[in-house]
């Protein structure tokens, strides 16, 4: 019996153990993450000032087209 209840207390502190270690990757886990997360949010919030950027490049880009188009047809109606 005794021999037992050893056993028995040694698998319950193996389990604890265990146990006690998977929380804590659990919790590494977790703010790993969090940080990830986090890094996203900055990453979409940059990609969205390159779009506005890029956009804006795009609409003066078309202007100085228009721009070039109306000077090459006024000197060419001269």
């Amino acid at each position: 019996m005794e021999t037992e209840a050893r056993m028995s207390r040694k698998a319950w502190v193996r389990a604890t153990n265990a146990s006690d270690l998977v929380h804590g990757e659990v919790m590494s886990l977790r703010t790993t993450v969090l940080g990830q997360m986090l890094e996203i949010r900055e990453l979409q919030a940059a990609d969205r000032r390159r779009q506005t950027v890029i956009s804006e490049l795009l609409r003066i880009d078309h202007r100085r087209s228009t721009e070039i188009s109306e000077l090459r047809k006024a000197l060419q109606g001269q």
